[in-house]
């Protein structure tokens, strides 16, 4: 399976909220990895094109209450 990236920027992103949002990505289908970089404020998602799309992940984290940059 061919996997693409996904480098989102989430607003004000803290070590407390990564495992929340693990959580929320992970359960969107298709999404095989997620990582964080605190210092960029950044999570980068290797997903399935074929089982979501980049606004299946921007829609989770949305709806999750967190606020995409």
């Amino acid at each position: 399976m061919k996997t693409t990236t996904a480098i989102i920027s989430i607003k004000e992103l803290t070590s407390g909220a990564i495992p929340n949002l693990t959580q929320i990505l992970k359960a969107v289908p298709g999404v095989q990895s997620v990582d964080f970089s605190l210092e960029r404020s950044v999570t980068v998602v290797e997903f399935d094109k074929k089982q979501s799309s980049l606004d299946d992940l921007l829609r989770a984290i949305l709806k999750a209450g967190y606020t995409v940059m």
